[in-house]
């Protein structure tokens, strides 16, 4: 196990290191997090607490030194952070504005830290943790297993207990180790050259544009919030089982609907995240474990939704089957087909989450996630759905450089009055669908609330 000294970076590190040093030190790949803390905080617990956890995991501890043109992974021995609460006016206006400015700061990859932590105070018995990473040693699943851990470590310090954590943890500079041996490896060439027979030929998705695309990549953002109301979907549970399709291949197969209605294309690539921890002392590391693959959707030969659908569960299921050979290295391997473009393979995102409803508490407090907008976007467009309880929640970061913030809310309705559709009848032919007006955007679909944060 590698703790502390130079080891090598992983993959999607080195990508991440790179495009730093192109841009100069962008806060586009900055992570900005933040909870509510409604009751009696005991602000030195909650300090040790996040303190015992950058302990258990290196990868908040690491810097990038560069040796001989590539990244190498600087492990400190300790990090320490300060929670000084900070008092804001103006409640919720002075939190979003402070969370603003912190996701405008960026990051020095060499000297550090990547990791940060603040305590605002808007009120008496109020307080907002700020959690800000740099995407090179996080992710959204990150996230839950520091939470995890903070809340285990704050209420063995309230109640004088011990922290219910595992006595080790596996860690990130260990999988970067083992991912750069299994490139050498064979498993590793037939990835590869699946992908290269899935994606060959692929052409730019060209969505309409509020303004024409630069040769420079713009990184502003914009964010709109959408819900799905929970009579659109009361059929869905019975629907996906006799299917034998899971929630994302179908949400996935609507939002392809909703883009080729868009574009006029059928042929369509979107970029998706998967968590790739795959060994069981990776199940409770932080880091930035996630891989984005490349789902090739060509639905030119499909009638109706359904087969739509089918191939959206043949092409998940092949990309499950290859999700473990690094994006970055594909893209390089591929070659980029758009100029002034990180990535090469895909303009759009689509992710979906379930989010599992959180009955562990914290001792005295209620806490909840605040939503928090970078604005900032990796891509064209980010298309999430989050499912919490049963219900359906979304989100569309996109562009501001080429969309406007009404097409993507029209966009938004677009998704959910096809998805209505297509669960009362999901035969519906194709040709119906794409032929149909597009959904004028509906404020009653629209939120401001998040009961998440992003992946």
């Amino acid at each position: 196990m590698v703790l502390a000294g130079l080891v090598a970076a992983s993959v999607g590190q080195e990508a991440l290191w790179f495009i730093d040093q192109l841009n100069g030190g962008s806060p586009q790949y900055s992570m900005v997090f933040a909870f509510r803390f409604r009751g009696d905080l005991n602000v030195p617990a909650l300090e040790w607490g996040l303190n015992q956890v950058i302990a258990r995991h290196g990868v908040l501890r690491t810097t990038f030194v560069d040796v001989n043109g590539r990244p190498q992974q600087k492990i400190s021995d300790e990090l320490v952070v300060k929670l000084s609460p900070e008092v804001v006016q103006d409640g919720d206006e002075a939190v979003q504005r402070r969370l603003r400015q912190e996701g405008d700061r960026s990051f020095d990859l060499q000297a550090g830290p990547l990791f940060r932590a603040g305590l605002l105070r808007p009120a008496d018995r109020d307080h907002v943790l700020v959690l800000t990473a740099h995407h090179v040693i996080f992710d959204g699943h990150s996230l839950d297993l520091l939470m995890d851990e903070l809340r285990e470590f704050y209420t063995a310090a309230v109640d004088g207990g011990t922290a219910a954590v595992e006595p080790t943890v596996g860690q990130y500079a260990d999988f970067a180790a083992a991912e750069r041996e299994w490139l050498n490896s064979a498993e590793c060439k037939a990835q590869l050259n699946f992908w290269r027979r899935t994606l060959d030929g692929v052409k730019p998705l060209e969505l309409p544009t509020a303004r024409q695309r630069s040769e420079a990549s713009a990184v502003a953002g914009g964010t709109i919030m959408f819900k799905v109301p929970g009579e659109d979907v009361s059929d869905l549970g019975g629907l996906l089982k006799a299917m034998r399709v899971t929630p994302f291949m179908f949400m996935l197969a609507v939002y392809h609907v909703t883009l080729a209605r868009m574009s006029g294309q059928r042929d369509i690539v979107v970029g998706s995240p998967m968590a790739n921890r795959n060994e069981l002392a990776l199940l409770r590391s932080i880091g930035y474990f996630v891989n984005t693959v490349a789902l090739r959707i060509d639905s030119a030969d499909d009638r109706t939704f359904r087969d739509v659908l089918n191939r959206v569960r043949g092409v998940s299921l092949d990309a499950y089957e290859n999700k473990d050979y690094p994006f970055a290295q594909l893209a390089a391997q591929l070659g980029p087909r758009r100029s002034g473009k990180q990535s090469s393979l895909f303009e759009v995102v689509f992710s979906f989450e379930t989010v599992a409803m959180d009955t562990d508490t914290w001792p005295g407090l209620e806490v909840e996630p605040i939503d928090t907008d970078e604005g900032t976007s990796k891509f064209d467009m980010i298309f999430s759905i989050l499912s919490v309880g049963g219900c359906f929640e979304g989100s569309i970061v996109f562009s501001t450089a080429l969309f406007d913030q009404r097409a993507m809310e029209s966009l938004a309705a677009d998704f959910v009055t096809t998805l209505r559709q297509v669960v009362k009848n999901p035969d519906t032919e194709l040709s119906e669908l794409l032929s149909t007006t597009p959904t004028p955007s509906d404020q009653r679909l629209l939120t401001r609330d998040r009961t998440a944060p992003p992946a």
